[in-house]
């Protein structure tokens, strides 16, 4: 009898009416994967550049100030360089982009407005004329012509896209590596018979991913097929009878043994061998260590 025909016989063991699974263990299997590993790191280097071009795109002055626009003389306060430049080269640092304070009065008012823009070489010294423009009624919302809101043209909003893709293949994988948490716990075993291997558009350390069908039986005799992705195949290849673990309640929902993120190990006597807490720690870096530290930047530049 192998450890999973013993693992298979022994359910119903903590609060939830599954197995015990040590925390070290589900940690690895939830975090453990190519899909979060790779989601979480393209994520985490994505936003780097999110927080130097992203975070600073100008995204709202294409509605706050369309339509018609008042006019106004008003004067430089102060010019400073943000330290970002636009285009550039080996051997040209670019068109330096500047903030610049500045002081207006609304026709016919006496209380004077104040506001800020950002232009790309638009550098006025303190105390010289520019022209103004506002919306209409609101007038608190303002810039010199030609000049923006924020650092970067809108055109940097689109570098969320990196981020944003990684976020997709995060979540992803950590949803599949839920049900794969929750099948370790109250799964049973099966043996499962290959009928289907289709090579995927993906490709993981140049190996091609393939999609693997295996078919097998409940106890109830009745038949369904699991499907799994590896671009190791001979992870799913070495035996006759792959071992699967299937979601009684929904047993469509099984997962391969061999291909489950973190390796989870089972003892002779069937139960769940808890995971290395160093390399436990290891796959929770980048997930959680890149997410946190990039919350933590946000954080920081929006509340201070």
């Amino acid at each position: 009898m192998s450890n999973l025909d013993q693992y298979s016989r022994k359910p119903g063991r903590d609060s939830t009416g599954g197995r015990s699974v040590p925390l070290s263990t589900t940690l690895a299997v939830l975090f453990g994967g190519f899909f979060v590993q790779f989601g979480a790191g393209f994520f985490a280097f994505g936003m780097i550049f999110w927080w130097g071009f992203g975070a600073q795109a100008d995204v709202t002055s294409w509605y706050r100030f369309s339509g018609d626009l008042q006019r106004t003389s008003g004067v430089a306060l102060a010019s400073e360089h943000t330290g970002i430049n636009e285009g550039g080269g080996d051997h040209s640092p670019g068109t330096p982009i500047y903030r610049i304070e500045y002081q207006y009065y609304e026709p016919g008012g006496s209380t004077p407005m104040t506001g800020a823009c950002f232009a790309t070489g638009m550098n006025p010294q303190p105390g010289q004329a520019v022209e103004i423009e506002y919306k209409p009624g609101d007038p608190a919302v303002s810039r010199i012509v030609g000049t923006r809101k924020a650092a970067i043209e809108a055109w940097g909003i689109f570098v969320a896209l990196f981020p944003g893709l990684g976020l997709i293949f995060m979540v992803l994988g950590l949803r599949g590596n839920l049900r794969a948490v929750r099948v370790l716990k109250t799964g049973k075993l099966a043996r499962g018979k290959l009928v289907d291997k289709q090579p995927t558009n993906t490709r993981i350390n140049n190996r091609t991913v393939y999609r693997f069908t295996f078919e097998f039986q409940d106890e109830q005799g009745r038949s369904y097929q699991v499907c799994g992705k590896t671009h190791i195949t001979e992870l799913l290849e070495d035996e006759e009878l792959e071992r699967l673990l299937y979601d009684p309640e929904h047993p469509e929902g099984g997962v391969l043994v061999d291909a489950l993120p973190g390796k989870p190990e089972i003892t002779p006597d069937g139960e769940i061998k808890g995971a290395n807490p160093g390399a436990t720690l290891l796959r929770m870096l980048l997930p959680v260590g890149g997410v946190a530290v990039h919350v933590a930047v946000g954080v920081w530049l929006y509340t201070s």
